[in-house]
């Protein structure tokens, strides 16, 4: 589960990512276009969500709520869900020096 932050909107989505698809670029393979320089899909479903008011408390959006904020914002939570992705998998990808004497 991922939270992103729409600040124009004054809340926050919590959304599940339901299909993923991240192909690297294949130099060597030229049947298409999207072999040779790889590409990113990413499908989501926003789960819940919460609006906030001036005073910062927090209101449950609801599923029209959630469903309208995910429609109008997609481009930018699909953008948001991919740096949150890649940087998990940067986390992972680097080496625990912590214990190197």
């Amino acid at each position: 589960m991922y939270d992103v932050d729409i600040e124009a909107e004054a809340c926050v989505l919590h959304c599940e990512v339901t299909n993923l698809v991240d192909e690297p670029a294949r130099l060597t393979a030229w049947v298409t276009d999207r072999d040779a320089l790889g590409y990113r899909e990413l499908e989501f479903r926003a789960v819940s969500g919460e609006w906030f008011d001036p005073d910062g408390k927090a209101h449950d959006l609801g599923r029209n709520g959630c469903a309208e904020v995910a429609d109008r914002y997609a481009e930018f939570i699909e953008e948001d869900l991919w740096q949150q992705i890649d940087a998990e998998h940067s986390a992972y990808a680097k080496p625990d020096n912590s214990d190197s004497r």
